[in-house]
């Protein structure tokens, strides 16, 4: 192997380590991309946390969840994301997300809002009151904590006293699959795209759980409290679908 097929190499490995970060971060949470290969059922992480199995969508690529007319977008710490009168959220309220519509597009949106309020860069004002009331499951202990940890490293190496946000998520929101869904819990991949130091766009994607709480929709942790750990490479956008209104 040549010297010049090596340095190739290490740079695509760069890249990708690089995406898998900024992609854990607009998604630590928004994790935000996925697999080109769907998955129906919950995975291993899902039922480890207690994920009450939602009914699997046939089809799940071909078929793109009913979005509001509504639909526009807003900015988030630099990632913008798509918010609707009728379907959340309708609380924003001190940086928060709530009153999601109990239907398919509800759970989409809280996908979305929820993981990316999870994000340290946002600061503890937001993450704190998220982590606290939106997260649940086993594993919302440890995220809790891998987030506060995130957080305070984040602040030292940029000099940020506590409780200021740190940042921004440089992730632009590319599609979505709504892979389950029932009445009482839903799953659903994120695709975002990044670019690293050269410029380079990057895929990546997470798959987002959720279970309905009786009045709103809650993320649920990931095994292990970390996203990151289920960030996959996608190679291309083909299969999501994009946030369009009324589709």
């Amino acid at each position: 192997m040549t010297y010049d097929v090596i340095d190739r190499a290490r740079r695509r490995t760069r890249r990708w380590i690089a995406a898998v970060t900024l992609a854990a971060a607009a998604a630590t949470a928004l994790g935000v991309a996925a697999v080109a290969a769907l998955r129906d059922e919950p995975n291993a992480a899902g039922q480890k946390s207690g994920f009450t199995a939602a009914a699997p969508i046939p089809d799940a690529a071909a078929r793109a969840v009913a979005l509001p007319a509504d639909l526009r977008w807003t900015p988030v710490a630099g990632i913008s994301l798509p918010v609707s009168g009728q379907a959340g959220p309708l609380d924003t309220g001190g940086g928060a997300a709530r009153r999601f519509s109990h239907d398919e597009a509800g759970a989409l949106l809280a996908a979305v809002h929820l993981t990316v309020r999870c994000a340290p860069q946002l600061g503890p004002g937001v993450f704190d009151q998220t982590l606290q009331t939106q997260v649940v499951g086993a594993d919302a202990p440890a995220m809790r904590s891998k987030i506060g940890q995130s957080y305070d490293h984040l602040r030292a190496n940029a000099n940020v006293p506590y409780g200021q946000p740190v940042g921004r998520l440089e992730a632009v929101l590319r599609g979505y699959q709504l892979t389950n869904y029932s009445q009482q819990a839903a799953s659903v991949l994120l695709l975002t795209e990044a670019r690293d130091a050269q410029g380079n766009p990057l895929l990546a994607a997470t798959t987002v759980y959720l279970q309905w709480t009786g009045t709103d929709w809650a993320l649920l942790a990931p095994a292990g409290g970390d996203f990151s750990a289920a960030v996959l490479r996608a190679g291309s956008p083909d299969g999501f679908h994009p946030f369009i209104p009324g589709r």
